[in-house]
């Protein structure tokens, strides 16, 4: 056996190094001393220099971060400035959505969504999507992956990529970076800026509505336009020249071309008015009468008392979103959100509020940073879909459920104590078995 001595299991001696020689000791013998050996002067210059590599890619890291204005919770692909400089922002959402519709609904919109396989309402599913992610004042920063996009438009990843080559073509839709791995100090830069491990980032895109497509695209119609409203109005104003450089609207016109024979040789000037001014007083009374009956038909009917109960329940759980005025607002606001309050309370409400909070990666306000708080919660509100269960409705389930298993149990452990036995049918068992037993000890006893 190697390391024994003549095949017996007791090892030769051998005298091996000690760890004490690292620390300038030795065991071998008490006049024997070794010199330390020890590097601190190396250890601390690697120390240093590991030290000042961490500092300087965290300023690195900060740098990128704040030169590309990362928000959200991913980490976005920078885009230069100049390019997206070059890039025209939209006009705002709802306007771009209209162009969009009306460029894909037309015969040349129909045979370009032919051409790339994907009907008009898809395509526009997946505008919508796009919009959704993009910043409401120019348009850009879409940095959303093609899955989350899918999941908000409801439709395949396959349809996202055609409704995407629909964008391009219509130039309404550009691609600043494609979406790749991300590489080495854009992933400590994605760790610092979120705190987790993100390996790859999505594609950067801008939504844009370039002239070619303001131009072509028809105008929205003004509510109650008409063809006397299109005309213009002629002003008749009128100069006393017992008084130059006076002026002074009549108070009765005169008609067009006829001079007035109380005017004393005055002279007219005419004035046109801007378009839309001839029926304004006709408009504003009928608004007038109408906010009158709103307001009649509103001091007799009241609002549901579910309804006020979860506007003050709401606001007591939320004090962020406390209106200055009347709680009044807060209830027309849920109102309008199509929020059943015989389903959803206003603790309902305020979980589901915190919730999706969370799952943006926001905090909730204070009430000072607020400007406009009921803007900002009739803006939550419509991100929320308000169709599904409501905790409510959950924990009702839930403890339907409980009291069920509750019932069955009490029913079993009722079972059991009537299939058990009482006092006197044991009795009655026990002197039978006895008495066998008895009989049967007789026996062999005689036997």
């Amino acid at each position: 056996m190697a390391g024994t001595s003549q095949g017996t299991s007791y090892p030769e001696f051998r005298p091996h190094p000690s760890l004490s020689l690292a620390l300038g000791m030795s065991r071998v013998g008490a006049h024997c001393r070794i010199e330390p050996t020890t590097h601190a002067d190396e250890w601390h210059a690697a120390v240093a220099s590991s030290v000042a590599c961490v500092a300087r890619i965290g300023a690195l890291t900060q740098q990128l971060n704040a030169s590309t204005n990362q928000r959200g919770c991913s980490w976005a692909l920078p885009v230069q400035p100049a390019v997206q400089a070059s890039t025209p922002t939209w006009t705002s959402r709802q306007e771009w959505l209209r162009q969009f519709k009306h460029h894909t609904t037309t015969p040349a919109g129909k045979r370009l969504c032919a051409r790339h396989l994907i009907k008009p309402e898809k395509a526009y599913a997946v505008a919508q999507a796009h919009s959704y992610f993009a910043d409401a004042r120019t348009g850009r920063g879409v940095t959303a992956a093609k899955a989350r996009i899918a999941a908000r438009a409801e439709v395949s990843i396959s349809t996202v990529n055609r409704g995407r080559r629909v964008l391009l073509d219509l130039k309404m839709g550009i691609e600043h970076a494609r979406g790749r791995t991300l590489r080495t100090l854009e992933f400590l830069a994605a760790e610092a800026h979120h705190g987790g491990q993100q390996h790859r980032a999505a594609s950067t895109w801008s939504l844009s509505s370039p002239r070619s497509v303001v131009e072509t695209t028809p105008r929205k119609p003004r509510k109650g336009s008409s063809y006397l409203q299109s005309a213009p109005v002629v002003r008749f104003t009128h100069s006393r020249r017992s008084h130059p450089g006076e002026q002074h609207e009549c108070k009765r016109p005169p008609r067009a071309g006829i001079p007035d024979t109380l005017s004393g040789g005055g002279c007219f000037s005419f004035d046109v008015l801007p378009l839309g001014r001839t029926y304004q007083h006709a408009r504003g009374r009928e608004q007038c009468d109408t906010h009158k009956k709103n307001q009649k038909l509103r001091t007799h009917t009241p609002r549901p008392i579910a309804l006020q109960r979860a506007a003050a329940e709401l606001v007591k759980r939320a004090p962020a979103l406390d209106p200055s005025g009347h709680i009044g607002v807060v209830c027309d606001l849920i109102q309008q959100a199509c929020i059943d309050t015989k389903r959803w309370n206003g603790q309902d409400i305020a979980s589901a509020l915190s919730r999706d909070t969370a799952q943006r990666g926001l905090v909730w306000p204070t009430k000072s940073s607020l400007v406009s708080p009921m803007a900002y919660l009739r803006y939550r509100l419509a991100a929320i879909d308000w169709t599904q269960e409501s905790p409510s409705e959950q924990r009702k389930a839930y403890d339907q459920v409980r009291q069920k298993d509750s019932e069955l149990l009490a029913q079993s452990h009722k079972k059991r104590q009537e299939m058990s036995a009482n006092p006197e049918h044991r009795e009655k068992m026990l002197a039978i078995i006895r008495s066998h037993l008895s009989s049967r000890v007789g026996t062999a006893l005689t036997g």
